[in-house]
């Protein structure tokens, strides 16, 4: 059986001395571990690179947050397309509903975390904590996955009612995300 060659996508720097330690001696006795070289960085140089880096492996290991990086994510893409091993450090919430506000909106997970008044990223909010609620959460574990405060997510909760009733964009797109999840449920 051929030996793992690990990739770690996301910024391992965030984490603690210890616990980066502790991650990186585990993943060491599975394989050889290459870490990237650049940190959500702008140069398509650097990213190149890391692409480069990431191409030689044949597993990825997504630290947690790597959601709210445009570059972890497309490691991570790049990487389920090469079929590779994908383990997390934290499973990701709500894969379907993510991916459905995506399909849908065209509004990727991390603008949805992001702290933007635009009002198509805050209809990708209320209707991500709308359906995360219907899944069984509640405002508090919502708002931690959105990185939002959790009087953000009541007042997104409240208003989706009346945002469906009265505005027919927002009912559109509300409806065709639904539409969406309820076919791949399926």
């Amino acid at each position: 059986m051929e030996r793992a060659k690990v990739y770690i996508s996301s910024n391992i720097a965030s984490l603690n001395q210890e616990k980066r330690r502790d991650l990186l001696q585990r993943l060491q006795a599975q394989g050889e571990v290459i870490e990237p070289e650049a940190i959500d960085t702008d140069s398509e140089k650097q990213r190149k690179a890391d692409i480069l880096r990431l191409i030689s492996c044949n597993r990825i290991f997504m630290v947690t947050g790597w959601e709210l990086s445009d570059k972890a994510t497309l490691e991570r893409d790049i990487a389920k397309g090469l079929n590779f091993g994908i383990e997390y450090e934290t499973e990701p919430q709500h894969p379907e509903i993510k991916n459905a506000i995506k399909a849908v909106m065209g509004v990727p997970f991390r603008v949805i975390a992001e702290d933007s008044r635009n009002r198509w990223h805050v209809y990708a909010r209320m209707i991500y904590a709308h359906h995360c609620k219907k899944d069984g959460d509640n405002t508090q574990q919502i708002a931690i996955e959105i990185k939002h405060d959790g009087s953000s997510i009541s007042y997104y909760l409240r208003h989706y009612n009346t945002e469906y009733k009265y505005n027919r964009e927002f009912r559109k797109t509300a409806e065709k995300v639904a539409t969406l999840l309820s076919t791949k449920l399926k």
